[in-house]
């Protein structure tokens, strides 16, 4: 029960399904809408433009990595994110930042913050989460997801062309007639 209770905890934290669930809000929130509603060399623009810094961070790290790579990435870049924001929101006073604790029984802890900035520091968080999780993915799991990105290199698949090309320029008129169903079905799974 525990390793079924595990696995699917490891499955919901993919990173790359969490990059896309944090891309493309924050894209939206704190890149595009900011870009246009303000003007060019005031403090929302410039750090709605350190948000569209982070997008292209973020679809470079979902297009060009994959498996432990791609894990360790996005937990480095999630955490340095999450904790650059929760330190941005301690020293502004105006999010109302307070943390108060009592080192005497019963020893109480107090933690407020402004509920406007808890979407993306939930957002952030469980990015850099999915990505310890799968920190120290097992070589087993790095090559199944490496070889999900393609089972045919560009190479094979340029040589399996090329191939099935002079095939069909060697054969005459006659005998391209008789085949050419299944040529068309070659030609089309090796492009496919």
């Amino acid at each position: 029960m525990t390793r079924l209770l595990d696995r699917n905890l490891r499955d919901f934290f993919n990173p790359k399904y969490w990059l896309v669930i944090v891309c493309v809000p924050h894209t939206l929130f704190s890149a595009l809408v900011p870009l246009s509603q303000s003007e060019v060399g005031s403090d929302t623009f410039t750090n709605a433009t350190f948000g569209l810094l982070n997008t292209v961070v973020l679809v470079a790290i979902f297009l060009f990595t994959a498996g432990r790579s791609q894990a360790r990435m996005v937990a480095v870049t999630a955490g340095a994110v999450f904790i650059w924001l929760l330190s941005m929101i301690a020293m502004d006073p105006s999010n109302n930042f307070d943390f108060n604790a009592s080192l005497e029984p019963p020893f109480l802890y107090k933690f407020s913050i402004n509920l406007e900035l808890a979407p993306p520091l939930l957002l952030w968080a469980l990015l850099a989460l999915s990505g310890l999780l799968h920190w120290n993915m097992s070589e087993a799991q790095d090559a199944e997801e490496q070889s999900d990105l393609g089972s045919v290199t560009p190479e094979n698949q340029s040589s399996q062309l090329n191939e099935l090309r002079v095939q069909m320029g060697s054969m005459t008129p006659e005998t391209q007639s008789n085949q050419p169903d299944e040529l068309q079905v070659q030609l089309s799974e090796t492009e496919a």
